[in-house]
């Protein structure tokens, strides 16, 4: 099942096909007015790896007028899935408890991590600086390893579609935990 997306028409997506001989391009900047629209187009052009954008958009095909951007943690281990999970489960409880965030999830990203996303009104217009600091918070304070502190700046950044494959692991990216009002 694709996850509901929040804000849709105002997302950018990208997908992963396969070329006849076996490599890969990547077709970004496409938006879709609604749910059922993505779906078809999961389902009838079968990519190989489905993202959408944190950020909203009033023009999402050319990346402009950008009017905020969830907040977005990438955790990753190749080494030890176990810690990207519990550091994922360290953030989401910070932004519910220290931050007082409202709509927090956790998915499980397919492969080597987690991913842990705010879609608060008060997060959206926050600059890369302000993510930053949120960020070393969970760094420093909490001791959080597998932050890609890169990612959560990026206020373009992709991030899988929950319900999709990924086609490195060809696990499903799935949700874990979810508080949202």
């Amino acid at each position: 099942m694709i996850e509901e997306i929040r804000g849709i028409s105002s997302r950018e997506f990208g997908f992963v096909f396969k070329y006849s001989d076996g490599s890969t391009y990547v077709s970004r900047k496409l938006t879709f007015d609604t749910q059922r629209e993505l779906v078809n187009y999961i389902c009838t052009k079968k990519p190989l790896d489905c993202y959408v954008s944190v950020a909203y958009y009033k023009y999402p095909t050319e990346l402009k007028g950008w009017f905020g951007s969830d907040l977005f943690f990438d955790l990753d281990s190749k080494e030890d899935l176990k810690l990207a999970y519990a550091d994922a489960l360290t953030v989401y409880e910070v932004l519910l408890d220290d931050f007082g965030l409202k709509n927090v999830v956790v998915n499980f990203s397919g492969s080597k991590g987690y991913h842990v996303i705010s879609s608060d009104k008060e997060v959206l217009k926050l600059g890369k600086c302000e993510r930053k600091e949120i960020a070393d918070y969970m760094v420093i304070k909490y001791g959080v390893k597998t932050l890609d502190v890169v990612s959560t700046v990026d206020l373009k950044r992709l991030r899988r579609i929950v319900g999709t494959i990924n086609s490195k692991s060809g696990e499903e990216c799935r949700r874990v935990n979810s508080m949202t009002t």
